[in-house]
């Protein structure tokens, strides 16, 4: 028993030790105070395709979509490391289960992220608010739950500081998706859903495929990055990109043309800069290069 909670404190020292919290976009226009649920059927054949890969690595079917949480996670933030809660304390609390999504394969992803799901359910029962106090550090905040079991399902409302609360329902058959109505829209809610569906069918069919190489975007959302924010379409002007960068700056000299924090330059000084740059790459027998226009 006493080895058992000194596990524990060890496994939720290093948790609460390292911290950090992974925020999902405020992806909506018009913010409304309340929550709302999206559900996306997995469809027959994936979650059989998911039952195919899952057992013969003796896992079960909650650690495929865990996995793709923490892809999805990592894609929407641009972190490698991620937390999410876990609900799995008691009376299906939201533990911290921090994951890291390494470079490599869906398989290897899948190893990763198991043994710390395991991790949290094995030390669930431990008290963590009293390590919390007796380390005083800033206790667990999530934006975002996973729910493996319908463990809160009875629950409509999210808890404080939750934006998003993904998890499995329907007997496995389905995501559903809680969300804060003033952080995410309909729409916003049903392309994370859709991300995670494409993370899973990219996991199952081929799991040794490198998942940094998977787009999780639908191809009606490709079509809308690509085309639909490009803006109105203008025609190419018949010069290098240099020599329009100069035109400005003799037309706009003391127009701001970069900032980096607190430092600004005008086209004026970058144009010096690159002249310079030039003169000195050009003095140590860099030749100059002419180049075919497109």
């Amino acid at each position: 028993m006493n080895t058992q909670i000194e596990t524990g404190r060890e496994f939720w020292r290093g948790v609460l030790a390292a911290g950090g919290a992974t925020a999902v976009p405020r992806w909506t226009l018009h913010p409304v105070p309340g929550t709302a649920v999206h559900v996306a059927p997995l469809g027959a054949g994936l979650v059989a395709a998911m039952r195919a890969l899952a057992g013969p690595m003796e896992l079960p079917l909650h650690s495929l979509v865990l996995t793709a949480h923490a892809k999805v996670l990592a894609v929407l933030s641009g972190e490698q490391d991620v937390v999410t809660g876990y609900a799995a304390g008691p009376a299906g609390r939201s533990l911290p289960c921090p994951l890291a999504v390494e470079p490599g394969s869906w398989r290897s992803l899948l190893l990763a992220v198991a043994p710390v799901e395991m991790d949290v359910v094995r030390h669930r029962a431990f008290d963590l608010d009293r390590l919390v106090d007796e380390l005083d550090v800033p206790g667990p905040r999530c934006e975002t739950e996973f729910d493996p079991i319908d463990a809160l399902d009875a629950t409509p409302g999210l808890a404080d500081g939750t934006v998003l609360r993904v998890g499995l329902t329907n007997g496995g058959g389905a995501l559903r998706l809680t969300y804060r109505t003033d952080a995410l829209d309909t729409a916003a809610a049903e392309r994370i859903a859709g991300y995670h569906l494409a993370a899973l069918t990219a996991m199952v069919d081929d799991p040794d495929a490198d998942h940094g190489r998977a787009s999780l975007l639908s191809d009606e959302e490709l079509r809308f990055q690509l085309d639909g924010l490009a803006g109105p379409r203008r025609e190419l002007p018949d010069r290098r990109f240099h020599e329009l960068f100069e035109q400005r700056a003799r037309q706009h000299p003391d127009a701001v043309a970069a900032v980096h924090r607190d430092r600004r330059w005008t086209y004026r000084e970058l144009n010096v800069r690159a002249n310079r740059l030039a003169r000195s790459m050009l003095a140590r027998g860099c030749a100059a290069r002419v180049w075919s226009r497109w």
